[in-house]
């Protein structure tokens, strides 16, 4: 009896997304604000809010979008405004300490010491269990203070610019760190973080004679902050200054001899005056501390004092994953392979995807949780996507308990690496490398997050998440976002 052949099964296309009138969508309007707000951009997300809430009648929703321009307002010091958006937030929902404490935080920026106290002591007595979390008996502290003329009334405004800076620093907002700390001097010219974080900015921007001028102010403020000791040290190095550098340097050395900026500052000084059997100790002290110093090793290299750095072997993890691809590869009947330089992207939609970078040995991931769901992302859907990952990356909480992972692609640019780990509410792991700025693309752009990520419009997001972009323009996204397989991508 002669077998039937089975016929092979074709690929399965991917389902395009229809287009959305993004115009009277009130998701699509959601996600931009909170693109916008997570850079910085406050009138684009205040207009993306206020056209949310002319498309959404229900409460909670209304609610969540006026504390959003509440923040919106006070980052822009309209206070009023401000306190405006909390009191209509107010009277479409029951109110709660996170809304109370905005409103004490909205009084103290502006200023209005005896109010800000009123509203705190009230959140208080409301909610005793909330003081600790918020911080409010330390901000009664401060603002009592103020009142008493021990402080002037901008400093609160200081320290709450201050908390912020911090990641506007770390994804390289120069521009955002120097308004801000032009403010914070405005605020209280007394107190040194304002000068420091506006040497930082100019620093960034390769405005070193303004960025030297503004830590010698932060110095004379607060003359035992090293971090100030070395970015002068740095400073005077980047102006060609180098005997000018090296006192500087000797004095955050002399508080922390293992300081690695420090250390490797003063072999640039020393290089700078030509002492390269000097500048090498010093690189060879850096090489004590961090045996995997890259610069300490490139810098040693090119005085012909040390060979060429060599990457150093992977890790067994890494090793694993080499291992691993063959055998995933030969579990895809129907791969699809795209390419762009070093990149190249191998996937399945029922196994998963290989992503190899021949220029990058550190970029490489594997994932066999398929099946996935694919779909096309409109151009101009690209930045809201980049802008609520920003966002995420500062709002993920202690509830996170799923592994998200974000992967896009570009052509132009340089790679840009955030990785965050999180056990029981606590953040145990971070590393960081380059920067992410939502209007300035990066060319890879890669997260990995324990998560479970849930908006008011969406789908809980519990998965992977893959985009890659080819070329200039968008192309397809890769999922397993704990979608069913019925719902329209």
């Amino acid at each position: 009896m002669t077998k039937r052949r089975r016929k092979a099964k074709s690929p399965r296309k991917p389902r395009l997304a229809k287009p959305s009138d993004r115009a009277s969508n009130p998701t699509a309007h959601w996600l931009h604000g909170l693109a916008a707000m997570g850079d910085e951009q406050w009138e684009e997300a205040i207009a993306s809010f206020e056209r949310f809430l002319d498309l959404v009648p229900e409460a909670p929703d209304r609610q969540r979008a006026y504390r959003n321009l509440a923040a919106c307002a006070l980052a822009q010091e309209r206070y009023d405004d401000a306190l405006a958006a909390l009191d209509q937030a107010s009277r479409l929902g029951p109110e709660d300490p996170d809304m109370a404490h905005s409103r004490g935080v909205v009084l103290a920026c502006a200023g209005r010491t005896a109010d800000a106290i009123a509203e705190f002591e009230q959140s208080a007595r409301h909610w005793p269990a909330a003081v600790r979390e918020y911080g409010t008996q330390d901000a009664l502290q401060h603002l009592r203070r103020i009142q008493g003329g021990e402080a002037p009334a901008g400093s609160y405004l200081v320290d709450h610019l201050q908390g912020q800076i911090g990641d506007n620093i770390d994804l390289g907002d120069w521009p955002l760190v120097e308004r801000k700390g032009r403010r914070m001097i405005a605020a209280d010219p007394q107190r040194p973080e304002g000068h420091f974080a506006l040497g930082v900015a100019c620093a960034g921007q390769e405005r070193y004679p303004e960025a030297l001028e503004a830590f010698l102010t932060a110095h004379a403020l607060d003359p035992d902050y090293v971090p100030t000791l070395i970015d002068l040290g740095q400073a005077y190095v980047q102006l060609s200054q180098p005997e000018q550098a090296i006192p500087w340097l000797e004095r955050a050395l002399n508080r922390d001899s293992k300081s690695l900026a420090a250390l490797y500052q003063m072999g640039q000084a020393y290089r700078q005056l030509d002492r390269l059997e000097e500048a090498a100790d010093w690189w060879r002290h850096v090489l004590r501390v961090d045996p995997d110093h890259r610069s300490a090793q490139e810098r040693l290299h090119e005085i012909g004092l040390a060979a060429a750095p060599q990457e150093p072997p992977p890790p067994p993890k890494r090793q694993q994953m080499r291992q691993m691809t063959p055998i995933v590869k030969a579990r895809m009947r129907h791969p699809r392979v795209h390419r762009s330089g070093g990149l190249t992207l191998t996937w399945d939609g029922e196994v998963g995807f290989v992503l190899e970078d021949a220029d990058n040995s550190h970029n490489y991931t594997i994932y066999t949780g398929g099946p996935f769901q694919t779909a096309r992302v409109p151009d101009e859907d690209i930045l809201d996507l980049m802008g609520v990952i920003k966002q995420l990356l500062r709002m993920v909480d202690a509830d996170n308990t799923r592994d998200i992972a974000v992967l896009i692609y570009y052509d132009e640019q340089t790679a840009f690496v955030y990785q965050a780990r999180f056990e029981q509410g606590e953040r145990v792991e971070f590393d960081v490398d380059g920067q992410f700025i939502v209007t300035r693309v990066p060319r890879l752009f890669k997260v990995r997050i324990d998560s479970d990520l849930v908006t008011p419009y969406s789908d809980p997001m519990q998965g992977t998440l893959i985009y890659l972009n080819r070329r200039s323009r968008p192309g397809f996204m890769i999922n397993t976002l704990g979608l069913r397989a019925e719902q329209p991508v």
